[in-house]
């Protein structure tokens, strides 16, 4: 399974998937995210009828949707971030706040779904990189 790159233009906000850095699909503005952090999210398989994208939210900033079984890697500048993911009508969401910094610039979530009484709550969990898809 290729992992891709969730990338979000610094000009016009665009995110889009690539296979590396490239120009935006939009304005034409290069990507490019040198001596940047890497965070890398995967889905965890769902239960049966909450197989909808999960939303992405990097810092209040919308960053695309996550398919069941997939995992990204979104380039992020060096610093303290804060991840949330909704789910159609779940919004409640266990917040993970990392931080890149250059001795350990790479951040590695798992995102599942746990059943409610009265609602489904997203649960973000660090991992360790041993426990992530390969490319």
């Amino acid at each position: 399974m290729a992992i891709m790159l969730r990338l979000k233009c610094p000009s016009c906000g665009e995110v889009m998937n690539a296979a590396g850095f490239c120009n935006c699909t939009k304005c034409g503005t290069p990507i490019r995210y040198n001596g940047w952090g890497m965070l890398q999210i995967y889905r965890m398989g769902s239960p049966v009828g909450i197989a909808a994208g999960y939303g992405i939210y990097l810092d209040g900033q919308p960053y695309g949707h996550l398919a069941n079984k997939e995992s990204i890697r979104i380039p992020l500048p060096m610093g303290t971030h804060t991840l949330h993911m909704t789910c159609g009508m779940t919004r409640r969401c266990e917040d993970l706040t990392f931080t890149l910094t250059p001795e350990a610039p790479a951040a590695y979530v798992k995102a599942s779904i746990r059943m409610g009484f009265w609602s489904n709550t997203i649960h973000l969990t660090p991992a360790d990189p041993s426990e992530m898809p390969q490319a």
